[in-house]
């Protein structure tokens, strides 16, 4: 189990921008991870007062990611970029209703090579009810050298 502080260790997403509180379980191809920030009224992602559901896939992209990190599947001189999503399966409008609890976040890692990985992943409510269902492609890019530019 990661509380929140060893997640902000793990992945480039730091402060709000960290949607993950807590990761419960991994194993060498899925992660589950556990949230409260849809409920946070400050939420940098909400927009005219809505957390909307597709903020969900950036949830389970971040999800991909802690669990890149804590499986060894990237390498220090790796970055992974969300290059797409697909399949996306919206089952509400928008994530911030109290009613829906604390969010669990399933990913499943589908394939993996060295141009990249893609992830399934579900947000359900407390209740077990799925909020948001998709598919998130990861590509791989050799991070620069100390010192270079990036471009």
């Amino acid at each position: 189990m990661l509380d929140r502080a060893a997640i902000l260790e793990k992945i480039p997403h730091k402060g709000q921008s960290c949607l993950l509180d807590v990761c419960s379980s991994w194993t060498d191809d899925t992660l589950t991870a556990l949230t409260r920030v849809h409920l946070i009224p400050d939420n940098p992602l909400r927009h005219d007062g809505r957390l909307g559901v597709l903020v969900g896939a950036e949830m389970a992209m971040q999800a991909a990611a802690l669990h890149g990190a804590v499986t060894g599947a990237l390498n220090a001189t790796t970055i992974g970029y969300l290059a797409s999503l697909r399949d996306l399966e919206p089952r509400c409008d928008r994530l911030d209703r109290a009613a829906y609890g604390t969010l669990t976040i399933s990913v499943r890692r589908e394939q993996k090579d060295s141009a990249g990985m893609v992830y399934s992943f579900t947000v359900c409510s407390q209740l077990e009810e799925p909020l948001l269902t998709g598919r998130g492609i990861v590509m791989f890019r050799a991070m620069p050298p100390l010192g270079a530019l990036a471009v």
